[in-house]
């Protein structure tokens, strides 16, 4: 037994007590300078000395002077005292063929620096406490709520002597710190107890872990002690490394112990719905990940992946750039993609005479007028109405075009095609320009009835199945909505114009002027004119007939939204009922006053902004 003046180290040899903790190792064993024996010192070291990462003391110049004067070398490790080079080197030779935010632990895991180093626990999974070492961690300070532990490693100061090793050398259980009794010394760290999964070959923690099946496809569950594996994850999830390894004496046959990393979905959003986060017809978007280009068309998205976006053609935004969306570590983006703003009512270039009061479109001059065709026999489609884009993906037309009065329900979406930026009326003749779009969904003024109520809420809106991308050819018109007061009179005595095919040659587009009456004063000329009408005259011998229906008659106005020509067209009214054919000219056509149905077409514009746009 030694004297009551000195220690007695792990190997029954005897030193003075003041060799205890100095930063020698006076011990045969090195038993006086490890954590166990001298972390219950570190309240009693305080300058001018200079406090070991185990709590051995010692003298004040000891840090980075060149000479490891403590026993464990955290007075100079790299990370304590090498140059910013030196550091960059260090990270670069422990990062491996890891991820820039990742070391790579000796049994091949690779384990992320911010989430499991110098955390208490042996992340790396192979009973090394590498990511728990002096070197990983001596350098560094932990917060007053936490405490130290022997290695530098930092854990919540709740955890100390709670019978409990948490610290992965066992340094917040020390006898002395806890005054308690060791059954036999101290304990080293390679002593510490390794976790059941510890036994085999080592594995990732947590959500990266891999499913592991063997060769005849049974699940597999750690301890791996010597087996071929195949390693595959969760959807959501995806497999970085080699999908086969072969496990022997804890080690793998591969140089990176394959893991399960979480993507970012571009379809779901973080509470799961249903939702397109990166592609809008609003923007255009940029995907790149390790500096390649990518296809932000894929649903899932590795992290790293940075997106850019710009604003459409014929979309705005008052910001300087659109902020980008990043894909983070955890498989959770840092924002939603932020939408633009649409341009509406703009005609990109001037248009040229065609007749006395009409004028030849040139595909551009009505930009937002589309046909609706219809297939209802063998023969093809035919030309059924007119309509007008609200946006991208939404036209107003006449409910009378896709309704069936018979079964008193619309038509199948099926049999409707839209063709946008249509100079001549015939279905199969075509411009370079055409631009054909099914109909995904047909909603119906829910009070029409046709005939039988003399077309009272005669509108419908087509949902397309596709988005159109806006171009110089093909823009929606403007629509605004007013007070109560002035729903009726805000048609009176427009000067305005509408879109239709005339009845010459190839049935050429004309944009043709026209003048507007409100309600109270066309009942006079049609007595039955329903409540939500008014009516238009042309201006001249322009046309205005049957093949007209579903078209919009326009209004330009002046409006300070857009930055660029404050003039635009907005929308006023739906052709309802015309004249035929041989009674065109001059006559008064009625129209449905879209002021009635705002609650149905912002509800549908809202909609088509926050799930496409």
């Amino acid at each position: 037994a030694c004297a009551q003046t000195q220690f007695e180290c792990e190997n029954g040899s005897c030193i003075s007590q003041f060799e205890v903790c100095n930063g020698v190792k006076n011990c045969p064993d090195g038993s006086d300078e490890t954590g166990l024996t001298c972390i219950s010192q570190r309240p009693h070291c305080s300058k001018p000395y200079f406090q070991c990462s185990y709590g051995a003391c010692v003298i004040g110049t000891a840090a980075c002077n060149g000479v490891k004067d403590c026993a464990d070398g955290s007075d100079e490790t790299v990370l304590r005292c090498g140059t910013e080079d030196d550091k960059r080197e260090f990270d670069r030779i422990q990062q491996g063929n890891c991820q820039n935010d990742e070391i790579k632990c000796p049994s091949g895991i690779c384990i992320e620096k911010f989430r499991y180093l110098c955390d208490g626990n042996d992340d790396c999974g192979d009973g090394s406490g590498f990511d728990e070492s002096v070197t990983m961690c001596g350098h560094q300070e932990c917060p007053g709520y936490s405490f130290k532990c022997a290695s530098g490693s930092c854990i919540s100061s709740l955890l100390v002597c709670n019978g409990k090793t948490d610290c992965f050398d066992g340094s917040d259980e020390a006898p002395l710190l806890c005054n308690t009794t060791a059954t036999s010394g101290p304990k080293l760290p390679t002593l510490v107890e390794p976790l059941p999964d510890q036994l085999g070959c080592p594995l990732p923690y947590g959500d990266e872990r891999p499913i592991l099946r063997d060769s005849q496809g049974h699940t597999l569950s750690p301890p791996i002690i010597r087996s071929t594996v195949k390693f595959s994850c969760n959807s959501g999830y995806f497999l970085e490394g080699e999908e086969i390894g072969y496990c022997a004496n804890r080690k793998w046959s591969l140089s990176v112990v394959p893991k399960c990393v979480k993507y970012c979905d571009s379809k779901r959003d973080e509470d799961g719905n249903a939702k397109e986060l990166i592609n809008g017809y609003s923007t255009n978007a940029t995907c790149v990940v390790h500096g390649e280009l990518t296809d932000c068309n894929k649903r899932y998205h590795p992290p790293g992946t940075q997106i850019t976006f710009v604003c459409a053609t014929g979309f705005q935004t008052l910001k300087t750039s659109l902020p980008e969306m990043k894909c983070m570590r955890g498989g959770h983006w840092n924002r939603y993609r932020e939408r633009c703003d649409q341009e509406c009512g703009q005609i990109a270039t001037p248009v040229k005479q065609f007749s006395a009061n009409a004028h030849s479109i040139g595909v551009s001059a009505v930009p937002w007028h589309v046909g609706l065709y219809s297939e209802l026999n063998e023969r093809g489609f035919t030309f059924l109405c007119g309509g007008s884009l609200l946006t991208p993906d939404i036209v107003v037309t006449a409910a009378h075009c896709v309704f069936n009065e018979v079964a008193s329900e619309a038509y199948s979406e099926e049999i409707f095609r839209v063709v946008a930026a249509k100079l001549y009326r015939g279905y199969e003749d075509i411009t370079e320009y055409d631009n054909k779009r099914r109909v995904n969904r047909i909603i119906v003024a829910p009070r029409y009835k046709g005939r039988e109520d003399n077309f009272f809420s005669d509108l419908a809106l087509l949902i397309l199945d596709e988005p159109y991308r806006l171009s110089h050819v093909i823009r929606p018109v403007c629509v605004r909505f007013y007070n109560n007061a002035e729903k009726e009179s805000i048609n009176n005595d427009k000067h305005g114009k509408f879109a239709g095919w005339n009845y010459k040659d190839r049935r050429e587009l004309q944009f043709v002027a026209a003048q507007s009456q409100m309600n109270a004063v066309c009942v006079d000329k049609l007595k039955d004119i329903g409540s939500d009408k008014f009516c238009m005259y042309t201006l001249g011998q322009s046309l205005a007939c049957h093949g007209d229906s579903g078209g919009g008659f326009t209004v330009e106005k002046r409006t300070e939204v857009f930055s660029r020509d404050p003039s635009r067209h907005f929308l006023y009214g739906i052709i309802s009922s015309a004249p035929n054919a041989g009674q065109c000219a001059e006559s008064l056509t009625t129209l449905t006053n879209i002021q009635y149905y705002e609650t149905l077409i912002t509800r549908a514009i809202n909609n088509s902004v926050y799930t496409r746009s």
